[in-house]
């Protein structure tokens, strides 16, 4: 509950266009704590602080660690274009290009499978899920055992 009470801060010292931010985002874009929170897992927090900054104010850095935090969640497309708009806004900086590289690399088979990409479960329904289901009732029963008693 700190962190999250620190994040609410650190966004609105930042909207109020205040120095004391506890370091979280200033005007030349220090990122630390979101990088901290980042590598401690705290998503949800990063994306916080993230969200806070006004967009005139989000540069390479932002999208960066936007990037990572969905690439962290599994959003490879959102981070993508993240990692992308990263390496626009400063082509020479090899953290993120490694990144952008890294996530081009992943891409070339996953992209566009939404089990990758935090989707919908690759357009499954219920048909489908109950199909599935019904045929590993069948491959359990061939074993002896029973998936689905009912069936």
């Amino acid at each position: 509950m700190k962190e999250i009470n620190e994040a609410y801060d650190a966004i609105m010292n930042s909207r109020r266009g205040s120095g004391s931010n506890r370091g979280t985002y200033t005007a030349s874009g220090d990122f630390k704590d979101v990088r901290d929170m980042i590598n401690r897992g705290q998503l949800d927090n990063a994306q916080i602080v993230l969200d806070g900054v006004p967009v005139d104010k989000r540069n390479a850095e932002w999208y960066f660690l936007s990037g990572m935090v969905q690439y962290r969640r599994g959003y490879f497309d959102n981070a993508y274009s993240s990692f992308a708009n990263a390496c626009r806004l400063d082509p020479n900086n090899p953290e993120y290009a490694e990144a952008f590289r890294r996530i081009q690399h992943q891409g070339r088979g996953n992209f566009g499978n939404p089990y990758r990409t935090g989707g919908n479960m690759g357009g499954m329904d219920a048909c489908d899920c109950c199909q599935t289901l019904i045929c590993a009732d069948c491959c359990c029963e061939c074993m002896g055992g029973d998936l689905i008693r009912c069936c």
